[in-house]
């Protein structure tokens, strides 16, 4: 896992499961191995617990991780094509 924005969904939803009341600890974990390892295995077995969650949970999760980085300026910055400025305008 080394692409960006595989680093940044799992850290915002590593953020968004601390913050919800009542998560499964063991899908948290898969996700804090994958962030950990970055192992495409770790990253697969972290989806898979995160898709093992009930709908309206797993909905909510991916609705907050989803906003939250559809408003990080800094991430949508780093993935704009082109020659990478030296410093970032924001």
């Amino acid at each position: 896992m080394n692409y960006p924005a595989d680093i940044r969904f799992f850290q915002t939803l590593k953020e968004v499961c601390s913050r919800t009341e009542g998560f499964d600890n063991t899908c948290l974990a898969a996700i804090e191995r994958a962030l950990e390892t970055g192992d495409p295995l770790d990253l697969h077995a972290a989806l898979r617990a995160l898709d093992e969650l009930n709908d309206p949970q797993k909905e909510e999760i991916m609705r907050q991780a989803h906003l939250r980085m559809a408003m990080d300026i800094s991430a949508i910055w780093d993935e704009l094509r082109g020659p990478r400025a030296q410093q970032r305008p924001n």
